[in-house]
């Protein structure tokens, strides 16, 4: 684990990479808090997850609204102005829930919290750039983000549960939104935050889009997004062909679990070769990995086969996080890490639709292969548009 002390060493690194941890874990408790709170509410899971969906595609907008204005305002500013509108919007979606407000009131409460939610891996990202001191520092950098995100999804949900247990949904959000609103504030007046600045640039409406190599990134990950919204309908139809769909939430679990295994070991030490054949060759292993899924009948076999699935989920998030550094136009450092972000969620929300229809046109079984093929598309994608990518490859030396 030396890596990783060696960040924490870094000067002025660790109280900003905690607070973007403590920042990260909103994340993971609005999924089921806001569902709860609206079913709770007003007796309707169709309605919880509509507002739901309106939350997480206003925060995917949001982000990259919220990494462009840093590139060119600062850190400061953006996540200051994102925090003392999150809160309110957060708070405002509790009373409106129990007060039964009419729905549009509660898409537009939640639009506006989603929106607002402050971009904390997006900034610590773009920290990382200047705080690492090599290559391959940064990579293992960026591995932190990305575990990160998946101890918030594994946890987050388990802190929700507890909440609710002893007092209701509607504390669980206004925990989530006053810990995502109060990490962003501490973590504007960090130091590293502080002597942040983005550099001036002209790039367009597009964004950092218009780089060849940039939109070469963003396929893969939608293609990689794609792949994990299937799976993550697909797993639930095997527990609810069993009878039991309560295990679902188990085996999707297992994803997360190995995928937060998989950064660790990722970060902690130097692979050899360039970025985009390794990038091609991890998403070539997602691909068998998922292959391998439609060969159990039991939760056991499974399980362990999704773990096999989700460690080679973080280091492809990595690489493509460190091809950034590179590919993406100068200036737009933390509104490429956000176009990423929004490229795998839009692939999931395409992978779900995807994986529902094959779930009832076909089988289980057709799902996964689905998905498997899907993955080897995106290598696909990196085999046919390197040329795009030669100017992110970085020799690492082998550790």
């Amino acid at each position: 684990m030396h890596r990783y002390r060696a960040l924490l060493a870094l000067p002025g690194a660790r109280a900003p990479m905690l607070l973007s941890i403590a920042g990260s874990m909103p994340i993971g408790m609005f999924g089921l808090g806001i569902l709860l709170l609206v079913r709770d509410t007003t007796g309707s899971f169709a309605e919880a997850g509509r507002v739901l969906g309106a939350f997480s595609l206003a925060n995917a907008c949001g982000a990259v609204a919220q990494g462009r204005l840093m590139d060119r305002l600062g850190q400061g500013p953006v996540l200051r102005t994102a925090a003392s509108v999150h809160l309110p919007a957060l708070i405002a979606l509790v009373i409106a829930a129990h007060r039964e407000a009419p729905a549009a009131l509660l898409f537009l409460f939640a639009v506006c919290g989603g929106a607002s939610l402050p971009q904390m891996p997006a900034a610590m990202r773009s920290l990382w750039t200047t705080l690492a001191e090599s290559d391959a520092q940064r990579e293992t950098a960026y591995a932190v983000v990305t575990i990160a995100f998946e101890v918030a999804v594994v946890t987050a949900p388990a802190i929700v549960a507890a909440i609710v247990a002893v007092a209701s949904p509607a504390a669980a959000v206004v925990t989530a939104a006053t810990l995502g609103a109060g990490s962003a504030v501490a973590f504007t007046l960090t130091g590293a935050s502080r002597r942040w600045r983005g550099v001036r640039h002209e790039v367009g409406w597009l964004g950092p889009l218009v780089a060849p190599g940039m939109r070469t990134v963003f396929l893969v990950l939608i293609a990689f997004g794609t792949a994990i919204g299937v799976v993550q309908v697909a797993v639930p139809a095997f527990a609810l062909a069993r009878g039991s769909d309560s295990v679902s939430g188990v085996l999707l679990a297992a994803l997360s679990l190995g995928s937060l295994g998989g950064g660790l070991v990722y970060g902690s030490r130097d692979w050899p070769g360039a970025l985009p054949p390794r990038l091609a060759a991890v998403l070539v292993g997602i691909g068998a990995a998922f292959s391998l899924l439609a060969l159990p009948s039991a939760y056991v076999p499974l399980g362990l086969l999704l773990v096999l699935c989700g460690v080679l989920f973080a280091p492809t998030v990595v690489i493509c996080s460190t091809l950034l550094d590179t590919v993406a136009p100068p200036g737009t450092a933390t509104e490429a890490f956000a176009v990423s972000v929004m490229a795998i969620v839009a692939g999931t929300a395409i992978g779900n639709a995807l994986g529902g229809n094959l779930i009832e046109s076909a089988s289980y079984e057709t799902a996964v292969l689905a998905a498997a093929g899907i993955a080897v598309l995106g290598s696909g994608v990196v085999i046919v548009r390197r040329r795009s990518l030669r100017a992110g490859e970085r020799q690492l030396p082998a550790g």
